[in-house]
């Protein structure tokens, strides 16, 4: 069943680059790498290093910032840049396993009330979280989901550090695809908007994408974005989903959800639209 709330008339964030097809009154982002600890793995991402990720896909960063390098960049780069509205973080690792991450946006949020603040998570840890978002003023939030199959999920995950254990296979997904769900609902219910990323990868989940999408849309996420696989790590054997692939996708899953056609996979250094960013 859809739901009316993902209507697009109703859409507002209009000038949010990373939710808007609207390119040209979009809004600059800077994604600031202070997360660098991470409590999932993925089989095609890296943890080692300052880079969950590869170049230039999502997470990976080139350096990382303490919060008050974050804090005084992001401040200078605001006297500078007009257009820039927006401050995210998104990785290198994930944002919610780093005390880090909520100090650098209180600080920002101390000076600059107007800016808008947006995080990527992988879901684990978001329901534990509205409380301290909501009072920071988070309005948007990501939440990657590849999955909701806990077979599934055994494969795309490694391995998951949850309440203090370490968590490997079947029981792994389905606390990782139940504890996403549950953090998606919450932040809904929270009067935050939710978008999920969704990573295609053709020989393991390309048959879930419409089933995935319900489950989003009943969760209460705004607006889906399935992305490519880019092979890399533990799936560097594997193939990169074709445009046709991709397209078709969406076009399934955009019964239940509204579909996002153009995400550039950016990294978590940059600062401009994607597409047209610059390396912190």
């Amino acid at each position: 069943m859809k739901c009316e709330h993902l209507m697009a008339e109703a859409y507002p964030f209009n000038h949010h680059p990373c939710w808007t097809d609207n390119r040209q009154e979009a809004w600059e982002r800077i994604h600031l790498p202070i997360a660098p600890r991470c409590n999932v793995k993925c089989a095609f991402c890296d943890h080692n290093a300052t880079s969950s990720c590869h170049v230039p896909r999502p997470g990976y960063s080139s350096r990382l910032m303490k919060p008050r390098e974050a804090f005084e960049r992001t401040m200078a780069l605001l006297s500078d840049r007009p257009n820039l509205r927006i401050v995210a973080v998104a990785g290198p690792g994930e944002p919610f396993a780093n005390n880090g991450t909520l100090q650098t946006m209180s600080m920002i949020r101390s000076e600059r009330s107007d800016l808008k603040f947006c995080l990527s998570t992988n879901g684990v840890l978001l329901a534990d979280k509205i409380d301290d978002i909501v009072e920071i003023g988070l309005e948007t939030v990501t939440v990657s989901v590849s999955t909701v199959r806990p077979k599934t999920a055994a494969v795309i995950y490694e391995w998951a550090e949850i309440d203090g254990t370490v968590m490997r296979g079947i029981s792994m997904g389905e606390r990782i695809i139940q504890r996403q769900l549950k953090g998606i609902s919450e932040a809904a219910e929270a009067g935050i908007h939710v978008k999920c990323n969704t990573i295609m990868i053709p020989s393991l989940n390309a048959t879930e994408m419409k089933e995935i999408s319900q489950h989003l849309s009943e969760a209460g996420a705004s607006i889906q974005n399935i992305v490519p696989l880019v092979p890399y790590a533990g799936m560097s054997h594997l193939r990169r989903p074709t445009r046709h692939e991709i397209a078709l996708a969406r076009q399934e899953a955009s019964e239940y959800c509204r579909q996002f056609t153009h995400c550039r996979q950016c990294r978590s250094d940059v600062v401009g639209i994607p597409g047209n960013d610059t390396v912190l």
